[in-house]
């Protein structure tokens, strides 16, 4: 909603100069033209289709008695000054409408939003997390991750993607990430995670074409992980952008009640970290198709150039590098949660974490 006092101005313009033209019309100075497109143009922009109808026919009116009066009708002229004005208000009253309604589901579901993909993850005690969401354009998307304490000192991670946008997508995400907050307080099995949100998911919605991707990882209190994916990318290092180990993944959640052939993929949480994404970061390219997505090569590089990044440099750093890639919107929402363990060693294995400055390096020499 606009101001009352902005609101006034913009009726009193309108008015200014639908008069205008009007004193122009009628005292036959200079070269008339399309005089009342100009406020038309305005009604449409600010007030939207049906406003700009009204100015219309109000000026087509002014214009049509104008040319009675001075005798200078003519039926076919008029005809089509009516309808330049009426596709005016047409086109750029639509356009206008469709932008504030856009906006008006942006606010709306931007608390939604917050609640898909929090600003800050929550802290656990046994490691760092750190995340970054950019939505592509205006709106909301399905993308989501989720950070919470799993079982036997477990920390469960998941991030997802949901086909679509809007509230749908944003629905069907939400429904998701409290399946996951309800599962977690009894299992550290990701398939088993997996399995019971696709089982809840196809109840409530039906099977459906509107499908959502998921990687659940489980961190377990010895830092070993355990992952299974239903049709999304791996975890890779946070040290080569490599994938930790192959892994079959299932079919996204919400097609079948059952996901057959779940592989779970376990390894030791690397010492540098991991990094779980959507296809947002993948798939980043500047406008047109003639250009090269952003790419898993590029995702790589972009962390070895870091040597031994952080959780939050590493997510700041291929955010950035994605918009500037993209050279302006992102064609889709990004998504990006890196972790690892809050110990410098490892109180399972006689395994250090690789110091991340040269004083690191200089102290450890030391050690």
């Amino acid at each position: 909603m606009l101001p009352e006092e902005q609101r006034d101005l913009r009726v009193a313009a309108i008015v200014v100069a639908l008069l205008a033209c009007a004193a122009a019309r009628f005292t036959g100075y200079g070269d008339h033209g399309p005089l009342e497109i100009v406020p038309v143009l305005g009604a449409g922009l600010w007030f939207g289709r049906r406003w700009a109808f009204v100015v219309a026919g109000i000026a087509a009116t002014v214009a049509a008695v104008s040319a009675l009066v001075d005798g200078t009708w003519d039926l076919s002229m008029t005809a089509v000054h009516i309808a330049l004005l009426a596709l005016t208000a047409y086109a750029l009253g639509g356009l206008a409408d469709r932008t504030r309604a856009d906006e008006s589901e942006l606010e709306r579901l931007r608390p939604l939003q917050d609640v898909l993909a929090p600003r800050k993850p929550p802290r656990l005690p046994l490691i760092d997390v750190a995340s970054r969401y950019i939505p592509a354009q205006a709106g909301v998307s399905g993308d989501f991750y989720q950070v919470t304490a799993g079982r036997n000192g477990a920390a469960i991670v998941v991030i997802g993607d949901a086909v679509g946008k809007g509230m749908d997508a944003a629905r069907r995400s939400t429904f998701v990430r409290a399946n996951v907050a309800a599962c977690a307080p009894y299992a550290d099995d990701p398939a088993a995670i997996i399995r019971t949100v696709n089982a809840g998911l196809v109840h409530q919605y039906g099977g459906s074409a509107q499908f959502i991707t998921m990687l659940c990882v489980v961190v377990h209190a010895d830092a070993s992980m355990s992952w299974a994916s239903a049709g999304h990318p791996p975890p890779i290092s946070l040290a080569d952008g490599e994938p930790i180990a192959p892994l079959r993944t299932g079919h996204p959640l919400g097609i079948a009640p059952e996901i057959a052939d779940l592989e779970v993929a376990r390894a030791q949480l690397p010492a540098e970290g991991i990094l779980l994404y959507t296809d947002g970061l993948t798939d980043a390219r500047p406008p047109g198709r003639k250009f090269q997505p952003f790419g898993e090569a590029r995702v790589a590089a972009a962390l070895r150039e870091l040597d031994a990044p952080s959780p939050e440099e590493a997510v700041a750093r291929l955010a950035r590098a994605a918009e500037v890639f993209s050279g302006g919107p992102l064609p889709d929402d990004l998504c990006v949660v890196a972790l690892r363990s809050r110990f410098e060693r490892a109180w399972h294995a006689d395994t250090v974490r690789p110091p991340t400055s040269e004083a690191g390096r200089a102290d450890e020499q030391v050690v």
